[in-house]
């Protein structure tokens, strides 16, 4: 009787696990959505600032790095 129980335990037990995780993701990205950033601010990398702390003008240097295609590296300025 008892070693019919244990894989209905493990089961149960298994199940209940699976939905405590899907629950606690829900809730994160429930609160990540209503906040946006993280850290509930508008942050911008600090490389693009200029030395009075305004988003910089000059052009800046875009690099791809491998694609489907099979191109190694591409740069673009």
């Amino acid at each position: 009787m008892s070693s019919a129980l244990i894989p209905l335990a493990y089961t149960a037990a298994c199940a209940f696990v699976l939905l405590s995780a899907f629950r606690g993701m829900a809730l994160t990205f429930k609160k990540q959505s209503r906040h946006g950033d993280r850290t509930g601010l508008k942050t911008t990398h600090p490389e693009l600032l200029d030395e009075n702390g305004f988003i910089t003008k000059e052009e800046l240097l875009v690099v791809h790095f491998g694609g489907i295609d099979g191109n190694a590296l591409s740069v673009n300025s």
